[in-house]
């Protein structure tokens, strides 16, 4: 059981921190979505608002939302994520749950729940309805920052017009799109653990699409990478944008 604890928190970090998880579970195949599932595949004009600005401006205040990340291994899905989590601090903090999807077989599905503070993480198992004891994990300083999504947009950015998708519908609001390949070379400082991963795989670049809405947050981001043989795919979406929720260790 602490071992399964210790595991789970590992992956809810590599998918809040490092923007991206692998899946790594035996499952039967099931329809990933795409951008057209979640987002109108017609782009609106161009200058329905300046993706630039919206960055620029954003309040750079403290904030919460809600948070769902999906993660796949090809077609495969392996784990969701849920939870409402803080922006804009030292680190991401907040509370989530992380459970196998139905496709995963029995003997590997499991379900958690996690608490992330500044410098310490607190899971426990979550097993037909019965939780488990909760299990700290300290947490590394250098992923404060890691979950800026933010600086992929502006990275997306940088890579010039070709990027720009123009706006589209993500959750009934106008959103920008940016889609790009990124290469191991300019994720150096803007997600250094998985530079670090991908300089261990041999991965040179991935696949990344950001919708940024008008008020300069991030709503949607999508990540294929190719590391090991293996495509991991994570689908993250926001919304119900709010005031930071409190967040404290389990007593």
């Amino acid at each position: 059981m602490r071992q399964l604890a210790t595991t789970a928190a590992g992956i809810a970090a590599a998918v809040l921190l490092s923007g991206c998880g692998t899946g790594e579970t035996d499952a039967a195949p099931a329809p990933a979505p795409t951008a057209k599932n979640e987002a109108s595949a017609t782009p609106a004009p161009e200058s329905a608002f300046e993706v630039e600005a919206a960055l620029k401006n954003a309040d750079p205040a403290r904030y919460s939302a809600e948070i769902r990340t999906e993660t796949y291994t090809g077609s495969i899905l392996g784990v969701v994520m849920s939870g409402r989590m803080n922006f804009n601090g030292p680190a991401p903090t907040g509370r989530i749950t992380l459970e196998t999807s139905d496709s995963v077989p029995e003997n590997q599905a499991f379900s958690t729940e996690t608490i992330l503070l500044e410098d310490a993480t607190y899971t426990r198992t979550l097993d037909d309805g019965a939780a488990g004891e909760w299990q700290r994990m300290g947490r590394d300083s250098s992923a404060a920052g890691l979950a800026d999504y933010g600086a992929y947009a502006q990275l997306l950015l940088d890579l010039g017009p070709e990027v720009r998708k123009g706006t589209e519908k993500v959750g009934g609001a106008p959103a920008y799109r940016l889609s790009g390949n990124v290469t191991q070379d300019q994720l150096r400082t803007v997600d250094r653990r998985l530079y670090d991963r991908m300089r261990a795989t041999g991965t040179e670049d991935f696949a990344c699409d950001v919708w940024v809405n008008e008020s300069g947050r991030v709503v949607r981001f999508e990540q294929v990478l190719e590391m090991a043989g293996k495509s991991a795919r994570n689908v993250v979406t926001f919304q119900n944008f709010g005031a930071p929720v409190p967040v404290s260790a389990p007593e």
